[in-house]
């Protein structure tokens, strides 16, 4: 059996700066823009997404500026005060402007956690099954994958650590975007969030964590005592009330409504959202988007995927206008991979931000997260050996290119290479014959195979193919082909 790609490592993260300062390592100026490839909207309002980069900050493929914010900071009770408190992947929302060459002005910056607190029942994700992995964290699941940043100690979760949370909320738990080490205490307490399932008298339950409420609890906002109910969307923040620690009832120091108002704009301001899709109602072409609705029809733009493509779980980036708490798409735009290619890097071009690695041209966008394997270079364009996940896409003279959405770079160059994207121009019968995955050409012979399928299935009646293969000198050699389920 073929080998499937391993992203393992990108449970790694570190902060990485691009070649040439596009994106440096911590907060503030300087840096050059990378454009996407199909430019975006104009628009004035709020944008809330991961944060992919920074020299400024780069959510949702803008690179905001933020010299007009005093002292870069960042709205937040949580321990981030500015912009240099930031990590990539924490969810942000920024107000200011942005414009269709992706570059913009921040007005301001909020960030807020979603869960803080011991982490259980660690399940890590199956690179093989192409299966996320997932942790408890106070009464809640909450599932990580390759898109996920996750900064910890010794670069693996492991239970028992004690973390900080940024995520989306889905139909059956969380999806996190960030997940990082942090220290809890009387100055910085456990955090959740979710629907209160159960109350019973100064006590209630989210998930299967209980809270104590009591008359020493603080209600920040709009929230009184009389809102804690059945149903309720909250957040807390409060400490074990006794010395059994994880797993113990949580003693609360202050309640507050759920913080979707960072999801949400102001009226008949333009807004860009990135999540999951939750509960989709095709017929009535709309869907939950971390609790917003989000109508599309006819006129929305999908980018370069298609619309029937959308689905429950799929990471999507909507642009629109906000009316009426609900959020009218202009334009949604796909962020799950659906390519992969780990290879040497034969040529770098940082001007271009494109790089050729193992035959296939990948492109750098403001969404890339770039990570690195211990003790070798963090210049992307420096590397010898990468591991990248995209999305494939066709550009102006109809050339197959990789937009990359995470890159890892590796220090381990066996000689073989590996990559999974769209099967196309085969030529020849099973035993032998030439084929194109994701723009490289690829010669096959059964004979030259050193791992076959274990049903021997015909591939060329495939959409979507994993390749093991080889440079032979001229070009490329396939050691090993396997059909992959299409999921365009």
């Amino acid at each position: 059996m073929s080998r499937s790609i391993p992203s393992h490592n990108l449970l790694k993260f570190t902060a990485i700066p691009l070649a040439l300062g596009i994106l440096s390592a911590c907060g503030g100026g300087g840096g050059g823009s990378i454009g996407i490839a199909d430019g975006g909207i104009r628009g004035t309002g709020s944008s809330v997404g991961p944060v992919s980069g920074f020299g400024s900050v780069f959510v949702n493929g803008v690179k905001f500026e933020t010299r007009n914010i005093p002292n870069r900071s960042v709205d937040s009770n949580d321990d981030i005060s500015s912009e240099d408190d930031l990590e990539k992947g924490m969810i942000l929302r920024v107000e200011g402007v942005w414009r269709p060459d992706n570059t913009g002005e921040a007005e301001r910056l909020e960030y807020d956690d979603t869960f803080r607190g011991p982490v259980s029942d660690v399940i890590l994700p199956d690179a093989a099954n192409n299966t996320p992995g997932s942790f408890r964290l106070l009464g809640q699941t909450i599932r990580f994958d390759n898109r996920t940043v996750v900064r910890v100690g010794n670069g693996e979760l492991t239970n028992g650590m004690t973390v900080r949370v940024s995520a989306w909320r889905t139909g059956d738990g969380y999806r996190a975007s960030y997940v990082g080490s942090v220290t809890t205490g009387p100055d910085f307490p456990l955090e959740l969030e979710g629907r209160v399932e159960e109350v019973n008298l100064d006590r209630f339950r989210i998930g299967t964590q209980w809270i104590r409420g009591g008359l020493n609890v603080g209600y920040p906002g709009d929230l009184t005592i009389n809102h804690v109910v059945v149903g309720a969307l909250v957040e807390v923040e409060g400490d074990f009330s006794s010395p059994g620690g994880a797993g113990g009832e949580i003693r609360a120091a202050e309640i507050r409504f759920a913080d979707d108002r960072r999801f949400r704009g102001e009226e008949d301001e333009d807004i860009e959202l990135s999540g999951p899709v939750q509960s989709l109602n095709l017929s009535g072409s709309t869907f939950l988007l971390n609790g917003v609705p989000v109508d599309f029809d006819s006129q929305t733009e999908f980018d370069d995927f298609s619309r029937s493509r959308i689905a429950d779980g799929l990471l999507v980036q909507v642009e629109g206008e906000f009316r009426s708490g609900r959020v009218y798409a202009e334009e949604i735009e796909l962020l799950e991979g659906n390519a992969e290619v780990e290879a040497a890097v034969q040529s770098a071009d940082p001007s271009a931000n494109e790089l050729i690695v193992g035959g296939v041209t990948v492109r750098i966008t403001n969404n890339t997260l770039i990570d690195s394997d211990d003790d070798i270079t963090n210049n992307v364009f420096d590397a010898d050996f990468l591991e990248v996940e995209g999305i494939e896409r066709r550009d102006e003279n109809d050339q197959v290119f990789l937009e990359a959405l995470n890159i890892e770079i590796e220090s381990d160059d066996e000689g073989e290479f590996q990559l999974k994207g769209q099967l196309r121009n085969v030529e020849g019968s099973l035993d032998a014959g030439t084929l194109s995955v994701l723009g490289v050409p690829l010669s096959y012979d059964e004979n030259d195979y050193t791992e076959l399928d274990d049903d021997d299935e015909d591939w060329r009646d495939c959409s979507v193919v994993s390749v093991d293969y080889e440079s032979n000198g001229d070009g490329f050699r396939a050691l090993g082909i396997e059909c992959e389920d299409d999921d365009d």
